[in-house]
């Protein structure tokens, strides 16, 4: 009997026995993990008063500041003064072509005359007059012209550099170096009559015109060409 009993409860444990272990083993064994949440977004920075996401049109530079009455005045002064420049300039040019044209005729009516009194011409004096109103026709012309250009308005800054126009005031300054000498120096060879020397203050007469022809031609030619 109690053998019979000892067999009945055996047998129910070994039953029971597989359900327990599998119900540990379920216990035991960790699970999945728990999900992580997904990251929020950053929340949108509002714009600016009047601004849009789609307007996009707006300047990079700070607005400019109109001009006032005295900058305008300025840009008025500088348009006349450039218009004058350009009048004066353009009268300058044409007191050239007479410069060129009187300066020679002096220095051919000199050489004229030179040849009549020291050449073997006779001496006849008859060139003596043409060659002086020349000369000073020459000088003249030749001092208005200068004027023009000097007294033109030089508005804008100009750099200091070897160039035509440097090269002309260059050869015109030459030439007025001469035409100043020629006027001193024809009525001091024309008080030297019937002294010997004469002659030697005529020659210098002669070389100083050729050398401001030269010169005035030069000064010409530079700017024309």
């Amino acid at each position: 009997m109690r053998t019979t009993v000892l067999s009945a409860a055996a047998c129910v444990l070994l039953a029971f026995a597989p359900a327990g272990r599998a119900q540990q083993t379920s216990q035991e064994q960790p699970g999945p993990p728990p999900a992580t949440p997904a990251p929020q977004p950053p929340p949108a920075t509002p714009a600016p008063d009047g601004a849009t996401r789609g307007d996009q049109d707006f300047d990079l530079l700070a607005p400019q500041k109109p001009p006032d009455e005295a900058a305008k005045e300025r840009d008025r002064q500088l348009m006349r003064d450039l218009g004058r420049r350009r009048t004066m300039l353009q009268l300058h040019q044409l007191g050239g072509y007479a410069t060129m044209a009187t300066v020679t005729a002096a220095v051919v009516l000199g050489q004229i005359n030179y040849l009549d009194k020291y050449g073997g011409g006779g001496d006849t004096g008859r060139w003596i007059t043409p060659h002086a109103i020349a000369a000073f026709t020459a000088a003249g012309v030749f001092t208005a012209t200068g004027l023009l250009a000097i007294l033109a308005p030089s508005p804008l800054e100009k750099p200091v550099r070897l160039d035509t126009a440097t090269l002309h005031k260059i050869a015109m300054a030459v030439a007025t170096a001469g035409i100043v000498a020629q006027v001193v120096l024809g009525p001091i060879t024309a008080s030297k009559e019937g002294q010997l020397s004469q002659r030697d203050f005529a020659l210098a007469h002669q070389i100083i015109g050729y050398t401001t022809l030269v010169a005035t031609y030069t000064g010409f030619l530079v700017l024309t060409f």
